[in-house]
């Protein structure tokens, strides 16, 4: 193949990646890593049982019938991380970069009449970085990275819910989380005066997922909750096909990948929710064992001959993953229309990848996170108030990793790599009742 044929395909190529490097893949939502809502993050994480105002939109939709205030919340976020990989040849610190976010929420009941006078409330929610739209990267599975923790915080994420008090005890809810993705094509050929050229067409579309909640009082003092989360991914696809150029055939170019992966999951909690001491413990499932990984093959097999020979990513063999939760919130009424909310709470989150002893340098950590908050909530005859702050410490268990011996010794995790770590979240909410 001549320089002169490669030009076009070459041009193509950087037309992509000029493209998507304002916009970058999407990455995952920051929800799965750190919960969503200055109650809930504060809490462990807790939230599908207890919770309440716009945060339950994600923890467990069923529970927005519990808001019957028209309420507007808006906040700030942050996440800085302190990520290392320590071998003879692992780069050490990771230098990831830290998140910062606009949180955005509101709650609207909504105002039928006859059976449904309140039973019905309507709830969003947003992250915003404040730098970027999306962000995620696919690198070679040979390259040290926190595929798990790395940049699935930053992408704006959308929540949405509705939900339903059918009295009895017995409250329903469902919504969406959605995320954004990017697919496109490049055409490289011969137009009518018989000049090779390209032409670009790239889009940023949404992907959803589905979140389901069920909660049954038990009583006046302690609930039960129940969430379904559906996955949620996003991929960027850029397929490359070149064509007319005479004599000279080209296979299309696949540039795509899996840049953002929120797991299938299921979270069960018991909670007490009635006097100045009130809690929640819970357990959550997350499907890992689905996950495909991010790379995808450059050149794809034809369905007729899915055994061509094209070369294929490295199996990722994640599990599945059981994080118990712990959340502790005291009330304490300090004057006429003053409430001070005191918080805590402890979740682990095990990891899902497997020790990297392959070529694959695909790091992550079990974590140990510890939770803390404090709430100022004012009512008559104060203005209606309210004001939340959180912190979380995410400590990574420290974790070996050892290559195989026929692993080549020029390999970035090669003879072994140690990973360890922490995570630092901080954010407050400042809610307006209308």
């Amino acid at each position: 193949m001549s320089p002169r044929a490669l030009l076009p395909i070459a041009a193509g190529a950087l037309l992509v990646a000029v493209c998507l490097a304002p916009a970058r893949p999407a990455a995952a939502s920051s929800e799965d890593l750190f919960g969503y809502g200055p109650s809930s993050q504060a809490m462990g994480m807790t939230g599908a049982a207890l919770g309440s105002g716009f945060e339950t939109v994600y923890g467990n939709p069923a529970l927005l019938s519990l808001s019957r205030d028209r309420k507007l919340s808006l906040g700030f976020t942050g996440a800085w991380y302190d990520l290392h990989a320590d071998g003879p040849q692992a780069p050490g610190n990771m230098h990831l970069q830290s998140v910062h976010g606009m949180v955005i929420g509101a709650t609207l009941p909504l105002g039928f009449g006859g059976v449904l006078r309140d039973r019905l409330t309507l709830g969003v929610g947003f992250f915003t970085p404040t730098d970027v739209v999306v962000r995620g990267r696919v690198l070679y599975p040979e390259k040290p990275q926190f595929g798990v923790l790395g940049d699935r915080a930053q992408s704006v994420a959308i929540q949405m819910g509705l939900g339903a008090n059918l009295g009895h005890g017995l409250r329903l809810g469902g919504g969406f989380a959605a995320l954004a993705a990017i697919a496109g094509k490049v055409l490289v050929a011969t137009n009518e005066s018989g000049q090779v050229g390209t032409k670009v067409d790239d889009q940023l579309v949404a992907t959803y997922g589905a979140i389901l909640g069920a909660s049954y009082d038990l009583g006046d003092d302690y609930r039960l909750g129940l969430t379904y989360r559906g996955v949620l991914d996003a991929r960027f696809a850029v397929t490359i096909v070149v064509k007319d150029l005479g004599s000279l055939e080209v296979p299309p170019f696949n540039i795509a990948g899996l840049a953002q992966y929120d797991p299938r999951q299921l979270q069960a909690e018991v909670a007490r929710v009635s006097g100045p001491w009130r809690g929640a413990v819970g357990l959550t499932w997350r499907n890992w064992s689905r996950y495909p990984g991010p790379p995808e093959p450059t050149v794809l097999c034809p369905p007729e001959e899915p055994d061509c020979g094209a070369l294929r990513p490295p199996p990722f063999n994640f599990k599945d993953t059981f994080s118990p939760r712990l959340g502790v919130e005291h009330l304490i009424a300090a004057a006429r229309g003053i409430e001070l909310h005191l918080r805590g709470g402890y979740a682990y989150e095990p990891s899902p990848a497997p020790e990297q002893t392959r070529e694959s340098n695909f790091y992550d950590n079990a974590r140990h996170v510890v939770t803390l908050g404090y709430g100022l909530h004012l009512s008559e005859p104060y203005a209606p108030i309210t004001l939340d702050l959180f912190a979380q410490y995410h400590a990574l268990a420290p974790r070996t990793h050892v290559k195989d011996p026929d692993v080549p010794a020029d390999n970035p995790g090669f003879p072994e790599t140690k990973t360890h770590g922490s995570i630092v979240v901080g954010g407050l909410v400042l809610g307006v009742t209308l």
